[in-house]
């Protein structure tokens, strides 16, 4: 009995000591912390900071509210490491939020978060602070010019002039009529919640001079939506200018053929084997669609080239990868000696089908 005593007097003098260190750590956090509050100047939303005295650096991300609002505190940390944030360092006064970058739709709810850092670089308190966006300014606005310079199966070739109001410009292409959809689908899970704040993140970059852009790898024969945001020298992006554009058709009337290189077998058991097929079209070919099948596979009652045929005439939208446009080099998960059929169909410009084309071939043994 005297030594259950001892045992639970210990565990307690532990659980005081792990409280304790918890406590340190709380404070230690709430030590390194940002007094931050933000205003509207003459148009412009700016922001005031000021640093504790244990506070050496702070990274700033902005969002609507209503998308800061499931971004919680510990997570943050994370995000501004993730997304390799600037550091800053100086204590501020009515700044412009889009000195750093961060622009704002107006008259939108939003969140500014800001997160300290010590001298040991480890991450203090979460500052929140909230605002509405300032309403656009005056009778000028920041407009640019897109000018389509050249469209091709694949690629479309735009550039852009801005005013003397802009501060500076995003770009963006989208399939034609998909912008409201895209931020539904991936808003939430990618931090906006409106089209503004999307084709900033998706630019990637900000523009602020003339700029010759080709957007490539598009499909043929397709409508496409070519954005562009610009933003004045307040931070408020003006309205979104969308070029719609068709790419050209792909292909000839004649018979669309593929031809079927087999490549290289390899990998690892530990990682997985593949085969590499070279799949090259013709000049009469608008798509082509390519598989791998076993011969085991193959020769069920329902497959054949029957099956195959039907496998490779039939639709898959949401398959970015099922239509081909140019060489398709393909990398299969593969299985060591066995035996397979690489197999593939054009169509042509008109949308006839070409002949079924498939190459037998059987992978080696695997190299230890």
């Amino acid at each position: 009995m005297q030594n259950m005593m001892v045992l639970k007097r210990s565990a307690g003098a532990l659980m005081m000591l792990l409280a304790g260190a918890f406590a340190v750590q709380a404070q230690s956090v709430d030590k390194v912390s940002l007094n931050v509050s933000v205003a509207n100047k003459g148009g412009a939303p700016t922001v005031t900071l000021k640093k504790s005295a244990e506070c050496q650096a702070y990274c700033l991300a902005l969002f609507t509210s209503d998308i800061a609002g499931i971004i919680k505190d510990e997570v943050v940390d994370g995000y501004f490491t993730g997304q390799k944030k600037p550091r800053y360092t100086d204590n501020v006064k009515d700044k412009k939020l889009v000195d750093y970058g961060l622009v704002v739709v107006p008259e939108k709810e939003y969140t500014l978060i800001a997160l300290g850092y010590g001298k040991d670089g480890k991450p203090g308190k979460v500052s929140r602070t909230q605002f509405t966006a300032p309403r656009r300014q005056g009778f000028a606005s920041a407009q640019v010019l897109a000018q389509v310079m050249n469209i091709g199966p694949d690629s479309v070739t735009v550039k852009f002039t801005p005013n003397t109001d802009v501060a500076g410009y995003a770009l963006c292409q989208f399939e034609g009529g998909t912008i409201e959809q895209t931020v539904k689908e991936h808003g939430p899970m990618m931090g906006f919640s409106n089209a503004y704040d999307m084709i900033k993140q998706f630019s990637g970059k900000d523009y602020t001079t003339e700029k010759q852009h080709t957007w490539r790898e598009m499909v043929p024969d397709a409508n496409y939506e070519i954005c562009v945001l610009p933003w004045d020298k307040n931070g408020v992006f003006q309205e979104i200018t969308k070029v719609p554009v068709t790419t050209k058709k792909l292909g000839g009337p004649g018979e669309a053929t593929v031809d079927i290189k087999i490549g290289e077998f390899g990998g690892s058991k530990k990682g997985g084997y593949y085969q590499d097929v070279v799949y090259s079209p013709n000049d009469q070919a608008s798509l082509h669609r390519d598989i791998i099948i076993t011969e085991e596979a193959f020769n069920k009652p329902d497959m054949g080239n029957i099956g195959v045929i039907k496998m490779l005439q039939t639709d898959h939208p949401k398959d970015i990868y099922w239509n081909q446009y140019r060489v398709d080099r393909a990398r299969w998960n593969a299985t060591p000696l066995t035996t397979y059929y690489a197999c593939s169909m054009a169509k042509n410009v008109d949308g006839k089908w070409g002949e079924l084309k498939k190459v037998k071939f059987t992978t080696p043994a695997a190299k230890e």
